[in-house]
């Protein structure tokens, strides 16, 4: 028997279990036994009982009820639990039903266990606090038997539909409301989800530029809501460069590139990235890359995206990179974007010895490109800047048209065999040839213990066209991607590439890492191939400071069956400045 004692301005509510001992109540069922007088202690012992008949026990009844001023006494019958019962519907709508997945289970009334009707109840619940109704209840009732067989109505009470209110921000930061509402999902007027609400601090950790200083919370009045987020800005744009030590060729003991890059997220609130690097890769080799995105113009989930990248290969040629696209925000940091990508290709120097000798066109040629891509990234990460558990998910395809433009120096180069130029070679080249590109990338972080985490990481290419040049492939190698080899050292049509990194976690912006790494590449050598498949190992740290982030990793790499050694290491030094 369950026997509270109260003070005497309360209405204590007790039960009896005639077939059940004591801790049957206490352990598995939860009730007031503090009432505030002889109605709620009614109202609350029929609840008990609709609790009991859902968990198992369609048997179950009041024997019988006794009542006075200070105290209501309930004898309760529960009986032998069900393994199995039929649902019915009782008043759900049959499209909520449809929309919660569990229409065909009601409408055909197959048998469920219990365990599975409990679900059932979970999932129309869940399906009303995602669409505006935060308070509603689930219960089944109207037990019957037929021969061996237990059925149960299933009864839904939606209560006051919730609509979203506004969204404050509590503390100081730069990030607009509109920026949030769209990002977190939170639109105004909109039915009160609870999923979104749910995953609000998930997606706050993944923005770079604010942080959540204590849990939000969430305020209901007069059918709305209002949810109260508690920011400050955190140091996110970065300016960063970096250093790598190269063993050199060519008479050179060491070759020392550079690589320096700022990246501003958020200046002005709106979620927006300003993306500058430039990149000194190998001898008389630079890059610079330009991107600029805007993810919520006007406040409707669409932005545009803009990149420029310049790439010039020592004294051979110059591409001119351009990407630029519209893209459907989802909620949170996902994204479809839609884009038109142009390349432009300008060879500056011709081996005209070369090209005499064998009278065929060369690697590199003047190109102009124009595709159309689609391109998807999703990502769910517990921390954006250093990740212990999640993943990233990155899927793109482009079609388009290559031509092929005549170089002067060629059609302009004359050949002493048939008294003309060497124009004619371009008669055996198809200058207009349709090209299309499909990659694939995911990122996965698991979580060991609270300092271990592996990273695992797959990535692939392939670039299709009737003939690939040597400046349309692929560029493969260095710190940013196959680590222990130089820097786009490595150039093929298509590629696929995995990660396997071990992190010990120093701080929550600090660790120490080993890694493999390796690649199915193209095998550019006479007589093998067709493929080659390069590798790299090495370990590594990112240490925080007060002053900023220092990084280095040392790594050894194996290609073309080259033998390893300690002279080809790699070594890499960065910093990065948040400010």
């Amino acid at each position: 028997m369950l026997n509270f004692t109260f003070s005497q301005s309360s209405h204590s509510l007790q039960v009896i279990g005639a077939d059940k001992p004591e801790s049957f109540f206490t352990k598995k069922l939860s009730y007031k036994s503090n009432c505030k007088d002889a109605a709620q202690a009614a109202k609350e012992s029929a609840d008990l009982l609709n609790k009991i008949k859902s968990a198992g026990y369609p048997a179950a009844s009041i024997d019988s009820v006794t009542s006075d001023s200070l105290r209501t006494l309930i004898y309760m019958y529960v009986g032998e639990p069900l393994e199995y019962i039929m649902i019915e519907n009782g008043d759900v709508d049959e499209g909520l039903l449809s929309d919660a997945g569990i229409k065909n289970v009601v409408t055909k009334q197959k048998p469920v266990n219990i365990r599975s009707a409990e679900q059932l109840k979970e999932k129309v619940l869940r399906e009303c606090e995602n669409n505006g109704y935060p308070f509603a209840s689930v219960r089944l009732d109207s037990f019957t038997q037929m021969n061996n067989t237990y059925s149960a109505r299933l009864y839904l009470q939606k209560n006051d539909i919730i609509r979203i209110d506004t969204i404050r921000i509590i503390g100081k930061t730069k990030v607009k409301r509109v920026f949030l509402k769209n990002y977190l999902g939170l639109k105004t007027n909109k039915p009160y989800s609870e999923t979104n609400i749910k995953k609000i601090t998930q997606r706050l950790n993944e923005l770079q530029f604010v942080e959540a200083v204590q849990p939000h919370t969430v305020e209901f009045q007069n059918g709305k809501a209002a949810i109260n987020l508690y920011l400050r800005d955190k140091r996110a744009s970065q300016f960063n460069f970096l250093l790598g030590f190269l063993p050199g060729g060519a008479g050179q003991k060491l070759l020392v590139t550079g690589e320096a890059r700022i990246h501003l997220f958020s200046p002005f609130g709106m979620g927006e990235e300003i993306f500058l690097e430039w990149q000194k890769l190998q001898p008389k080799t630079q890059r610079l890359d330009i991107r600029i995105s805007y993810p919520y113009i006007a406040g409707l989930p669409l932005g545009i995206s803009a990149r420029f990248e310049l790439y010039k290969r020592d004294t051979s040629y110059l591409d001119l990179d351009g990407d630029y696209g519209v893209q459907y925000q989802f909620v949170g940091s996902n994204y479809l974007k839609a884009s038109l990508r142009q390349k432009t290709t300008i060879v500056l120097n011709i081996d005209t010895a070369l090209l005499k000798a064998s009278r065929r066109l060369p690697g590199n040629l003047d190109i102009s490109t124009n595709h159309f891509s689609l391109e998807y990234f999703f990502q769910k990460l517990n921390y954006r800047f250093n990740p212990v558990d999640g993943y990233v998910i990155r899927a793109s395809g482009s079609i388009g048209v290559k031509k092929i433009k005549k170089n002067n120096s060629i059609i302009g180069l004359s050949d002493e065999l048939t008294n003309g130029t060497f124009a004619f070679l371009y008669d055996t080249t198809r200058l207009k040839t349709l090209q299309f590109s499909l990659g694939f990338a995911i990122d996965k972080y698991w979580k060991l213990a609270n300092r271990h985490t592996i990273k695992t990481s797959f990535d692939g290419k392939y670039f299709f066209s009737r003939s690939v040049l040597q400046n349309e492939k692929y560029r493969l190698g260095g710190v940013n991607s196959l680590r222990g080899f130089e820097d786009q050292s490595i150039f093929t049509p298509y590629y696929v590439m995995a990660n396997l990194e071990y992190r010990f976690l120093l701080s929550k912006n600090s660790f120490f890492q080993a890694f493999f790494n390796a690649a199915m590449v193209e095998d550019t050598r006479i007589g093998k191939g067709p493929f080659d498949f390069p590798f790299g190992f090495g370990v590594g740290a990112a240490i925080e400071t007060k002053i900023g982030l220092f990084g280095i990793t040392y790594a050894l790499g194996r290609q073309l069956d080259n033998k390893i050694a300690i002279k080809d290491s790699k070594i890499h030094i960065g910093y990065v400045n948040y400010f």
